[in-house]
């Protein structure tokens, strides 16, 4: 097995594992960097973008509500575009 095909069946594991990132480091005897490095390149090969298409119906009064993981809400008109991709990056 190589290198590579070792750290994505690691980080495959962990996707399936309760623990966070950094006890699953501290489990297998990894280091955080070296685990990171690698499931950030999964993510390229795999083609992750870190966004995911969904289907809505139109919101009526022209609002949009992003949430962002850690619970923040903003609330914007639809009509605010450009203000809603710049906050979309920022994540």
């Amino acid at each position: 097995m190589s290198k590579e095909q070792e750290m994505f069946a690691l980080i495959g594991e962990f996707e399936s594992s309760p623990l966070n990132g950094r006890d699953f480091c501290k489990a297998k005897g990894l280091l955080p960097s070296t685990f990171y490095y690698w499931k950030k390149k999964r993510a390229e090969e795999v083609g992750a973008i870190g966004f995911v298409e969904i289907d809505s119906d139109p919101v009526p009064d022209g609002i949009l509500e992003l949430i962002y993981p850690n619970g923040t809400r903003i609330r914007l008109s639809t009509s605010q575009i450009p203000l809603i991709g710049k906050l979309l990056r920022l994540y």
